[in-house]
């Protein structure tokens, strides 16, 4: 049963089918591919920041790989027999501070996985004049045998006022 439509009524049909084709194509066919070119600029714009970071990363191992390597070279290249208790002990003859020393406590401790061993010695000074004290430190880090001064105490002398009592711990690796 074929029904007859007028022109006007042909018209409409065509557009409604046209309008309904059109919706089924935007809805299976543009928009995915519009919401998937979307979900794809985002994962770029993700990766980029990861291979930023990962570029930040790697600058940062290097100088660390290069830190430690001249770290290395310089234990090695250190004088024969090299001890950070009788460094100490030399630079406080040196400073002249030697008979101001109260104690010396050495103590070494193997760093797991290495072959090195972190060496540290704690002393006190008794009695030494603030120049003193900065004559001996600064002949701690200036020296080129890696030490560091991991801490330092100082409090006035007990007799006499104008002299300071110090107690500071000194380290270094030791191969």
């Amino acid at each position: 049963m074929a029904v007859k439509l007028n022109k006007r009524e042909k018209i409409s049909v065509a557009a409604a089918g046209s309008v309904i084709v059109l919706f089924v194509f935007l809805q299976f066919v543009v928009f995915p591919l519009l919401d998937k070119n979307t979900r794809l600029e985002q994962t770029i714009l993700t990766r980029e920041k990861e291979l930023a970071e990962i570029s930040l990363l790697q600058a940062q191992y290097r100088q660390t790989a290069d830190k430690s390597k001249q770290m290395q070279d310089h234990l090695k290249s250190r004088r024969r027999g090299f001890t950070l208790f009788s460094f100490l002990e030399s630079l406080a003859r040196r400073t002249g501070v030697k008979s101001q020393i109260a104690y010396m406590k050495p103590t070494s401790v193997p760093m797991k996985s290495s072959n090195y061993r972190l060496s540290t010695v704690e002393m006190k000074l008794q009695d030494i004049t603030m120049a003193q004290l900065l004559a001996y430190l600064h002949g701690i880090e200036t020296s080129r045998d890696m030490l560091s001064i991991k801490r330092l105490s100082i409090s006035k002398g007990e007799q006499k006022t104008d002299l300071i009592n110090t107690v500071l711990q000194v380290e270094t690796l030791e191969m």
